[in-house]
């Protein structure tokens, strides 16, 4: 009796430790990334961004690895003196309850790139996994990256990837400025050699070297926020144009009064509020164009869009909780319409672009549009581009590319270089298993007017220049940007004008009176910086250019 409790008390306490140990293999293993340390002869920020990002994408792994969030690791980092090494890496670890660090540096002088990164076990029982690479090209960054995670999931938690095959891509270099976003005093910048002669409609826009002139431009005070979208319109009925921008959660409508940005009203939405877009049309036709905000609830990941109007010196809501995207079109062909767009449970958009209308107090779907399976809302837009007669769809593709479609989605034409470039974003829901989430990307206005009167329509879009940011799935950096003009010249779209270059993201544009003296203008928004963290302000500015033309 006594040696078969003294049996049983050995199997206990010898099973004890692998049960303490199953209790801790459930729990999921915790990364923490330190940003990678840079050195290079030029500003590449926006790599260590994105590296961060792709390393949190891959190594994410439901229920079994969670990279510890940024800001968090980044707050962290403030109590750890010296360079980071194993030994500090280990006592960030414990500070933030990790089991495993990974840090790095990327090093980048001319076309001659390294990496050396590693991946260390906090308490010691895995070796470090480490990467140490030469190559030549900021191409082949992305590459190297992936085969090292694909590493750390195989050797550290057993996970075996398959790694795509991916084929270094041509990396444009941007000209070296003094920082992402350059101060907005800056943004006519410089002229490249073998430029020529300036465009009638603006001085300010280049045609191809002609003597600089700088009449015709306009630019506001710096905003401390990041504007991420805006409008023209008449707001308030006496028949001047407003602008109206939003940030995140924050509405603000302003005029230009004798070259004077006067701010009429602000006002500012719930704490879980993500305004993805503005827009400013009368469609309901009672002389006041209503504002309408598509808004994202992040608590709930469903859309909480709303409609506004002025009443007596307010912006009052006709509509509220509304689930559509929202988006104003105006088309040569048509006119001025609202269109709308469903959202899913999974899809970021739901098939149907409806054409809406004011009635029975709400805007309802009246029309279906015909277009291409696979175009949302913000994509496209109608008009006769190729000047005979006919509508077709000028359209952004998801990595920025612009194309002429037929409704029925016959390709006319496709750039071979990139066009638009945006920050807003969806997330979509991962299927089950799945990693990482979508990140849809929403493309920037697209307009077709004929500016200078010729009777030929031009497509003007924004140029954002992302450097080698469009390379990831999900994130983009803009470094500099211009605004072009494009026509049909029987061939494929063909550059007629563009604007200097800015120093800057250009999150959205408008045409139209904006400084109410009977003449069109070009306006548009320019961010400097998003303000990234708690202590940064975003910073910027509207900037207008004067259309104006001989031929009248």
């Amino acid at each position: 009796m006594i040696l078969k409790r003294v049996i049983s008390l050995v199997t206990i306490v010898a099973l004890t430790p692998l049960c303490a140990l199953s209790a801790f293999a459930a729990q999921p293993s915790r990364v923490a990334i330190i940003p990678f340390k840079i050195h290079a002869d030029r500003d590449i920020s926006f790599l260590r961004d994105g590296i961060v990002d792709m390393l949190t994408t891959r190594l994410s792994w439901e229920d079994k690895v969670v990279v510890i969030e940024r800001e968090v690791t980044e707050a962290a980092l403030t109590n750890v003196a010296g360079p980071m090494n194993e030994k500090a890496a280990r006592h960030l670890g414990s500070l933030l309850h990790a089991d495993y660090v990974l840090f790095g540096s990327l090093t980048i002088f001319g076309e001659s790139v390294s990496i050396d990164a590693k991946m260390i076990d906090v308490h010691g029982v895995k070796p470090p996994v480490t990467i140490f690479t030469q190559s030549h090209g900021m191409d082949t960054v992305i590459p190297k990256i992936n085969l090292f995670a694909a590493d750390i999931n195989k050797k550290i938690f057993g996970r075996v990837l398959r790694v795509a095959r991916q084929e270094p891509q041509p990396y444009s270099q941007q000209p070296a400025s003094p920082g992402i976003y350059a101060h907005p005093e800056k943004l006519l910048g410089e002229l490249g050699a073998g430029t020529s002669d300036t465009s009638d409609l603006n001085p300010d826009f280049i045609i191809a070297s002609g003597g600089r002139k700088t009449t015709g431009f306009w630019k506001s005070r710096n905003f401390p926020l990041y504007i991420k979208a805006m409008a023209l319109g008449d707001v308030d009925g006496d028949g001047k144009q407003e602008v109206v921008f939003v940030t995140s959660n924050r509405i603000f409508v302003y005029r230009n009064v004798n070259r004077r940005f006067v701010k009429l009203k602000e006002i500012a939405g719930k704490s879980t509020y993500n305004f993805l877009s503005v827009d400013v049309a009368d469609i309901n036709d009672n002389g006041k164009a209503e504002i309408f905000i598509t808004n994202l609830d992040t608590r709930r990941n469903s859309l909480d869009s709303f409609v506004l109007e002025w009443e007596n010196g307010n912006l009052t809501p006709i509509t509220k909780n509304d689930a559509w995207y929202y988006r104003v079109l105006e088309l040569p062909m048509r006119g001025v319409i609202l269109l709308g767009q469903r959202r899913g449970i999974s899809e970021a958009f739901l098939p149907g672009i409806y054409k809406l209308a004011w009635q029975n107090g709400k805007y309802e779907s009246v029309e279906t549009l015909q277009v291409p399976d696979g175009i949302n809302i913000y994509a496209f837009t109608l008009a006769d581009v190729m000047n005979n007669g006919g509508e077709l769809l000028v359209a952004f593709t998801q990595d920025d590319y612009l194309e002429i479609l037929s409704k029925s989605g016959s390709k006319e034409w496709k750039s071979d270089e990139h066009y638009g470039g945006s920050l807003k974003y969806l997330d979509t829901k991962s299927e089950p298993g799945d990693s990482e989430k979508e990140r849809i990307f929403l493309p920037q206005r697209i307009f077709v007017k004929d500016l200078d009167r010729d009777g030929k329509n031009e497509v003007i879009v924004i140029k954002n220049h992302a450097a080698a940011s469009r390379l990831f799935k999900r994130f983009r950096q803009y470094t500099s940007s211009e605004i072009v003009s494009l026509s049909w010249d029987g061939l494929g779209l063909a550059l007629n004008w563009k604007t200097r270059k800015i120093h800057g993201y250009v999150s959205d544009m408008a045409i139209g009176d904006f400084d109410n003296d009977g003449q069109q203008e070009l306006i548009a928004s320019v961010v400097m910086s998003k303000g990234e963290s708690f202590f940064q302000k975003g910073k910027s500015a509207i900037i207008g250019y004067d259309l104006t033309t001989s031929k009248q």
